[in-house]
């Protein structure tokens, strides 16, 4: 799972189009995410502060990306983030993207992995990886008896005859 600090990415400036005076910055980032999520294979979480519905928002949820306002737990997106890492079985598979400092040595402590915003960008700017099928082997043809093919050729060539008439 891809645990990403909504807001400091979006304050960044490295999302292209993407600004925090914009009205709908939360719902450009979450579009955003959604067309690299295939090549990340992964969940993406993103954790906005404040905002309002707060919690999980249904309206902008979907395509692999959860969307959860910090508003609803009355504290910052940095405790909600912290607070779904410690309640991660495998702590080892999240990975926290923030350039907060604080944050990131938070998750580090709890064992879990940080990526920078610049590190998230290059990973999730990289092309798709296409799953090669192991190559089919291909079956020999039957062999079929000499008696068979004499059978085939004398029909067609028999056939082919009466059409030259």
């Amino acid at each position: 799972m891809i645990l990403i600090d909504g807001h400091n990415l979006i304050g960044s400036g490295l999302v292209p189009g993407i600004r925090l005076h914009q009205e709908d910055d939360e719902w450009r980032l979450v579009q955003w995410l959604r067309a690299r999520q295939p090549r990340l294979h992964q969940q993406i979480v993103v954790v906005f502060d404040g905002g309002i519905p707060g919690g999980v928002s249904r309206s902008l949820s979907g395509g692999g990306v959860l969307v959860v306002f910090a508003a609803a737990y009355r504290t910052k997106a940095d405790k909600v983030i912290l607070d779904r890492v410690r309640s991660e079985m495998l702590r080892r598979d999240v990975v926290v993207v923030s350039n907060d400092i604080v944050l990131r040595q938070a998750v580090l402590n709890l064992q879990a992995q940080v990526l920078s915003l610049a590190e998230f960008m290059e990973r999730s700017s990289r092309p798709q990886k296409h799953r090669r099928s192991a190559p089919r082997r291909q079956q020999a043809e039957p062999r079929l008896p000499w008696q068979e093919v004499e059978e085939w050729l004398n029909l067609f060539h028999q056939g082919g005859d009466d059409d030259a008439n």
